[in-house]
């Protein structure tokens, strides 16, 4: 079943989501305290301030300038950005997000924002271009380039999820019926089928279905079978396959009245698990079926770097 209300899905409509997603992430930050920059969130080791510095970071990247910041001057032409070996930061995409936070780290919170909104105006001025289609390569982080569908939709998810990091610490719940909440729910659902098959690998015959209760509506399921060498392989539900997903067709299938576990959730609830702001043990969902299985795989739903 496809997200209601329906994720952005072609280039005017991602724009415009970019566009919302950027200001009202900004228009929430606009309305903070000054001493609510320093408070944690539940981003795993940032402030409020460390959130707003990654935005900007990203976004002023992405309009073409240098990694770490545009403003940030070493000592030496050879000095990295110290960040030390904090918890958080597992890989090398985490090394490269967390230098542009604490590149960023002195500076003003207003002027953040200041220059955020500047490069909403900016980045949304180059994308309307005529030429532009969903597959146009565009420039992506740590120097690499993606298809511009791909990576907006990447971070209107990106910023939503964030939006909610500070909507969550100041007790100030909105935008869940977002273009970026549909978008969130949409790659969380679309990416169960992969995550029950490396991270749970239950048993042959088994089904499990996700479900989004709203604002954001959504449902995705997953079928576990077996191939002719007796390997896991998966068949996506409720998004009009005929055929199982897999390196060799499914030749073990499972009986969905018999074997189905479905797990039903809020949008608040799992896009802050999916997020991996919350554990299971936080997290409020219902269960039809396999409590011990549904557990297993509200661990394994975490789906952001």
């Amino acid at each position: 079943m496809p997200a209601h209300p329906p994720p952005p899905s072609d280039v005017p409509s991602l724009i415009e989501a970019y566009r919302h997603t950027l200001i009202s992430f900004a228009d929430v930050a606009d309305g903070m305290r000054e001493d609510d920059w320093a408070r944690p969130t539940t981003c795993p080791g940032w402030t409020a301030r460390d959130i707003l510095a990654h935005v900007v970071h990203v976004e002023d990247y992405l309009t073409g300038s240098e990694h770490p910041a545009a403003d940030w001057v070493p000592r030496d032409d050879l000095e990295p950005v110290e960040i030390g070996a904090p918890e958080h930061v597992r890989h090398a995409f985490g090394v490269w997000v967390e230098e542009g936070v604490r590149a960023r780290r002195q500076r003003e919170p207003a002027d953040l924002l200041a220059e955020l909104r500047g490069l909403v105006e900016l980045r949304s001025a180059h994308m309307y271009d005529p030429d532009l289609t969903l597959e146009t390569p565009v420039r992506s982080v740590m120097d690499a380039s993606a298809p511009f569908g791909e990576l907006t939709r990447l971070r209107i998810s990106d910023v939503w999820v964030h939006e909610q990091d500070l909507r969550e610490m100041l007790n100030r719940p909105g935008s869940l019926d977002a273009a970026g909440a549909s978008q969130f729910v949409d790659h969380v659902v679309g990416a169960l089928p992969r995550v029950v098959l490396r991270r749970v690998r239950p048993e042959p015959c088994t089904v499990i279905i996700l479900e989004s209760t709203g604002p954001v509506m959504a449902r995705g399921g997953v079928r576990i079978g077996t191939d002719a060498d007796g390997e896991l392989v998966w068949h996506e539900l409720f998004a009009g396959h005929t055929e199982a997903t897999g390196r060799f067709p499914m030749v073990h299938e499972a009986d969905e009245e018999d074997r189905a576990t479905t797990i039903a959730m809020s949008t608040h609830e799992l896009t802050r698990r999916a997020a991996g702001r919350r554990t299971t043990e936080d997290t409020a969902y219902h269960v039809v079926g396999d409590e011990d299985l549904a557990r297993r795989v509200v661990d394994a739903l975490a789906v952001t770097p």
